[in-house]
């Protein structure tokens, strides 16, 4: 499953994702593949009436996100605010015991509960291990697997 599938965001809604993703690649300092991610997100969902996405790019920390303002959410977005700030924490290979901290900070205050939580976990992991399948064999996509085992 996709996380943007069947979505048709308000330009609100991708304002608030895209800052909730920030927030998360600047746990830690974002990475390049994070600021990609984040990037590609923004610019692929905006309006023509929004801030460009280099703009928007240019000074994430000017970005404030606060989660209590997504309160309420109806539950598909809550679903993929989680899932984005997921990908957005793993968009560097690994998601540090602060960002995982970070993104189960923001599910909470979505109404996102331990159990799904864990399940959008298995599910940005799951998706992330298909996407190894290119590796040129068997033991080196279950060496990564092991590792994003460990990773917990």
């Amino acid at each position: 499953m996709n996380a943007m599938q069947d979505q048709n965001l308000s330009p609100a809604q991708v304002t608030q994702l895209t800052k909730a993703m920030l927030s998360v690649a600047l746990v830690d300092g974002i990475h390049p593949a994070e600021a990609a991610l984040i990037g590609q997100f923004y610019e692929s969902s905006r309006s023509a009436d929004m801030p460009s996405t280099s703009s928007v790019m240019a000074s994430p920390e000017a970005q404030p996100f606060d989660a209590a303002a997504l309160a309420g959410s109806p539950t598909a977005f809550a679903d993929t605010v989680v899932l984005m700030c997921l990908m957005t924490a793993y968009a560097d290979g690994q998601l540090s015991p602060a960002e995982r901290d970070h993104v189960q900070a923001i599910a909470t205050t979505l109404g996102v509960d331990a159990v799904r939580f864990e399940a959008h976990l298995a599910q940005v992991r799951d998706e992330l291990v298909g996407a190894l399948s290119h590796l040129p064999d068997a033991g080196s996509v279950a060496a990564v697997v092991k590792e994003l085992s460990a990773a917990d």
